[in-house]
């Protein structure tokens, strides 16, 4: 076999065996419930996405998910498509410019695609960002290809290029990372130009071949953003929620180092967790690195140019502070603890690559390629790929015990209430758990009892004026919210650990043996999972909205 389709091979087969679990995992998250349908009756409004957040590139991906009747399929589909393509050209562009050798590409492919900081691979909505990210290195690695190319080709392949370009834009902060592609067509440029022409005269005939030579890569994020200002302009809470201003220098530093613990700190300490608690875990992910460590091989000398070692580590503080920076401006910053708060750090492999890249042709001082590449790379994909099928197991887990909960209402009579407060008893258990966002609670009310307007959220996580909060939210502009209505009468749902509950690594396991290998019915497997009873009533320490009506009986 040929050495570099060698290489690409170990890294799809890669990819596939870090990602599986997403295959298996057909639950929805958080805003997942908004925007998708878990079956064909079930309500949702998309049209905020329009009018309201301004993002017609997702409005468009879950119509068509929902329009074919299987939108989890297509958006675990399209999560796959991201990050086979994503990666196979990352590795390829990487290797045509002769960036990087084989072991190198591969290595560096697989760390921006296991990142785990990022731990929403397994969202289904999300899955729209991930085939954006894999967008912008398919555009960079059909851009290479253009560069060099000549007649129709060039033209179909410039079309292509820009076309690509701009779906991947859906992800509005890859903007900022198309940004350092069209740089390095500068670079390019420059590199080609006449040296006799002095630093100058050079640098400012390759920006202005730039310009005119590609002026449709210049026009494409202005083309966009000026789309959304004028036809999808963000109203309401997302004009406030992204309402962007010029951070002060304090604002920047303690943003920066807000993005930096969450990104690779806590990252790294979760990852020593998570080894001493579950070793089996990282045990396999040692097992899976070492066969990629014994297919590939370093086809490079050693980098002996101190350039090799520093330009990676510089382009990595470079691109970490760039990529942090649209959502400081913004007002974002990430948390490690919730995992849906780390959908701001998608793109952050990629700093981190880099400076493994650093790592590994600094070591290759004191020793020879393999094993610099095994002792860095190798280090860096059992953490990554271990914490990803950690963030898996956890995913999977919260999954069960939604299904488990939506199943148990669904064989219930439905009481006459249509406000409903989770007691989440799975807080207080020994094991990895985030409490339910409003989101999964209404959807899973509407799943089981069908299409009326319901408001649930989950007691623990939620103020006491959560009823006033969703009542000002669903009123205003653009909302995501308005099929919520906080004012029907009320009921509390005590859903708590029942005789079948375990920790998550030990539940999914069982899950698993279950469905893969039929050791258990399924449905006896999550009726075991938890304890579910319902009192009517004024939910306790929720304060009553004003006005609301106290006589509303459910349509069923």
């Amino acid at each position: 076999m040929f050495p570099l389709l060698r290489a690409i091979v170990v890294l799809l087969v890669v990819l596939v065996a870090a990602h599986a679990p997403m295959l298996l995992n057909d639950g929805l998250f958080m805003d997942d419930w908004l925007v998708l349908k878990p079956r064909p009756d079930y309500f949702i409004d998309i049209d905020f996405l329009l009018n309201g957040a301004g993002h017609p590139i997702f409005y468009s991906y879950d119509t068509f998910a929902n329009w074919t009747g299987a939108p989890v399929a297509v958006m675990v589909s399209l999560a796959f498509a991201g990050i086979v393509l994503g990666a196979t050209s990352l590795a390829l562009t990487a290797t045509r410019l002769n960036l990087l050798d084989r072991a190198e590409a591969v290595g560096f492919a697989l760390i921006v695609w296991t990142y785990p900081g990022y731990q929403l691979w397994a969202g289904k909505a999300n899955s729209v960002y991930v085939f954006s990210f894999g967008l912008l290195f398919v555009g960079a690695g059909l851009l290479t290809l253009a560069f060099s190319a000549r007649g129709l080709r060039r033209v179909l392949l410039r079309v292509a290029c820009a076309l690509v370009f701009l779906l991947s834009f859906a992800l509005n902060s890859i903007i900022v990372l198309y940004a350092f592609v069209v740089l390095g067509l500068f670079v390019a440029i420059w590199r080609s130009g006449n040296a006799a022409e002095g630093f100058v005269r050079r640098t400012w005939f390759a920006a202005w071949r730039t310009a005119l030579g590609y002026p449709e890569l210049i026009m494409l994020p202005l083309i966009y953003w000026g789309t959304l200002n004028i036809w999808f302009k963000r109203i309401g809470v997302y004009a406030q929620h992204y309402d962007a201003h010029l951070p002060t220098l304090l604002e920047l530093v303690g943003g920066w180092s807000a993005f930096l613990v969450t990104a690779y700190f806590d990252l790294l300490g979760h990852a020593v967790r998570a080894a001493i608690r579950v070793p089996t875990i990282f045990i396999l992910a040692a097992v899976l690195v070492g066969i990629v460590l014994l297919m590939l091989r370093s086809d490079t000398k050693p980098a002996t140019s101190r350039l090799a070692t520093i330009v990676p580590l510089v382009l990595a503080g470079i691109l970490f502070l760039a990529l942090s920076s649209p959502y400081l401006i913004a007002g974002l910053r990430p948390s490690s603890t919730h995992f849906y708060e780390s959908r701001h750090l998608l793109m952050f492999g990629v700093p981190m690559a880099l400076a493994l890249l650093a790592l590994k042709r600094l070591a290759e001082r004191w020793t020879i390629p393999n094993t610099a590449f095994a002792v860095v790379f190798g280090s860096g994909l059992i953490m990554s790929i271990g914490m990803l099928w950690s963030d898996y197991v956890f995913m999977q887990a919260r999954t069960l015990k939604q299904e488990a909960l939506a199943r148990d209402l669904a064989g219930r009579v439905q009481p006459a209430a249509t406000v409903y407060a989770l007691d989440d008893g799975f807080v207080d258990y020994p094991s990895r758990h985030v409490p339910f966002g409003l989101a999964e609670v209404t959807g899973m009310l509407r799943l089981a009892w069908g299409n009326q307007p319901f408001f649930g959220f989950a007691l623990r996580a939620e103020r006491p004026d959560i009823l006033q909060g969703m009542d000002e939210a669903r009123k205003a502009p653009g909302s995501a919210f308005h099929h919520f209505d906080p004012s029907g009468p009320q009921a509390t749902i005590s859903f708590q650990p029942g005789p079948g509950a375990a920790p998550n690594q030990t539940l999914v396991r069982k899950y698993y043996a279950c469905r893969l290998l039929a050791r258990c019915d399924v449905a006896e497997f999550l009726a075991q999972l938890a304890q579910v009873t319902i009192k009517l009533g004024p939910i306790a320490g929720v304060l009553p909205l004003d006005g609301a009506s106290k006589s509303a009986v459910p349509s069923r």
